[in-house]
């Protein structure tokens, strides 16, 4: 069982830590000791329900853990892409620069396309914070992306 939630989840789990964390080494640790505490606790963590749930908030808690430890990253040690690209850069630049929360929940909603209830049950919110937040979230890149 954990195999196939590995393959079904990782590649989600890691784009969303590397979001959160600005570096995919850091991230590509976390989704490991996601899955090492999956395989350490056994059939403690009911992955039959909503896996994506229990992932995604194993997942931020360590992120959070990682955070505590280091020092703030600053938006310059995201990963650039290739510098034809733009476009690109602008919007990793101005997600960067979101508050830690609305940056958490317009990746889970738009980029993992989670619902606002999941969102909600990872986070440890109310489905108004999630939208609230979220809003608030993209009108910041709207502004910051105008022209």
């Amino acid at each position: 069982m954990i195999a196939e939630t590995f393959t079904a989840w990782r590649q989600r789990l890691l784009r969303f830590c590397t979001h959160l964390l600005g570096n995919r080494h850091d991230a590509e640790e976390v989704v490991q000791d996601v899955f090492a505490a999956l395989v350490a606790n056994g059939g403690a963590f009911d992955l039959a329900t909503a896996p994506g749930v229990l992932l995604f908030r194993l997942a931020r808690n360590r992120c959070i853990d990682v955070r505590r430890k280091k020092s703030p990253v600053a938006v310059a040690e995201l990963e650039p892409p290739p510098r034809d690209d733009r476009e690109r850069l602008e919007l990793q630049e101005a997600l960067a620069g979101l508050p830690w929360a609305r940056r958490e929940i317009l990746l889970l909603t738009v980029v993992d396309g989670l619902g606002y209830r999941d969102v909600a049950a990872i986070l440890g919110c109310s489905l108004g914070t999630v939208a609230s937040e979220r809003a608030a979230a993209i009108l910041t890149l709207r502004k910051r992306l105008a022209p």
